[in-house]
C-alpha cells in the first residue's frame, strides 16, 4: 500500500488533464469514515475541474470490504471500480456501494513494483483495465468523430459489463468489465446515431450520354 499527499495528487491530475488527458486512472483514496463529518471530501476540485473539461475519470472502489464510500470513487461522474477475483465473483476485500459501476479482475495481478514484477492485489489494480477500456472507447468515437462524455462512457462500461458467476450480487456495479463487447456497443451507437441518408436520394437508371462511334 502507497502513501501520497493529496495536494500531490491533485497537482499531479490538474497537469494531467492540462496536457491534455482524456483518461484518468485513479487508484487511491479515503475512506469517507476517515473524516471529519464537516470535513470537504478530498480531491472534489480537481475531479470537477477534470470532469469540466471532458476528461473521463475512473478510480479504485477501496479495500475495506465493506459497503462505504472512497473519495475520489464516490463523486458523481466518476466510474468507480471494484475487483474480481478469477471466478467472477467480488473478492471479499473490494469496497461495496451503490456508486460502484462495474468490477475488474484485481486479484494476483501480475505489475511492476520497485525491484521488477510483482504480483498485487487490491481494487488499485482492478481500476487501471477499465481506464484503459475507457481509452479504447474515447479513441475509438474520436476516430467516427464521435465524442463522448464520461456519462456515455460509463453507460457503454456498464451495459456492456458480463454477468458475476454464481449467486446475485449486490453493491459490486453491473459485472465484470468486457472491453470487446464495450467497442461493440459504441459502433452500434454511433451507427444507430447516423442521419438516415436512405430517403434523399432518387434511383434512376444510368444515362449514356450519346457520342460519334459509341453505339
Amino acid at each position: 500500500m502507497g502513501i501520497g499527499a493529496i495536494s500531490d495528487l491533485d497537482a499531479a491530475m490538474k497537469m494531467a488533464v492540462d496536457l491534455g488527458a482524456k483518461a484518468i486512472n485513479m487508484s487511491f483514496g479515503t475512506d469517507d469514515s476517515a473524516l471529519d463529518r464537516h470535513a470537504p471530501k478530498p480531491h472534489s476540485d480537481v475531479v470537477a475541474y477534470a470532469l469540466d473539461r471532458g476528461c473521463v475519470l475512473v478510480a479504485a472502489s477501496g479495500n475495506s470490504g465493506g459497503e462505504t464510500c472512497y473519495w475520489p470513487a464516490a463523486f458523481p461522474g466518476v466510474i468507480a471500480v471494484g475487483a474480481v477475483g478469477p471466478d467472477a465473483r467480488p473478492c471479499s476485500f473490494s469496497t461495496r456501494g451503490d456508486h460502484v459501476a462495474l468490477c475488474a479482475p484485481g486479484e494476483r495481478i501480475r505489475t511492476l513494483g520497485l525491484e521488477g514484477y510483482q504480483y498485487a492485489t487490491g481494487t488499485s489494480f482492478a481500476a487501471p483495465f477499465v481506464t484503459a477500456a475507457a481509452a479504447l472507447l474515447v479513441a475509438r468515437a474520436e476516430q467516427r468523430s464521435t465524442p463522448l462524455d464520461g456519462i456515455e462512457i460509463r453507460r457503454l462500461l456498464v451495459e456492456s459489463a458480463a454477468p458475476f458467476s454464481g449467486p446475485a450480487v449486490t453493491g459490486c456495479g453491473a459485472g465484470v468489465l468486457d472491453a470487446c463487447d464495450a467497442l461493440q456497443k459504441l459502433d452500434a451507437y454511433i451507427n444507430d446515431s447516423l442521419p438516415d441518408d436512405s430517403g434523399d436520394v432518387e434511383e434512376s437508371e444510368p444515362v449514356l450520354a450519346h457520342q460519334p462511334g459509341i453505339q
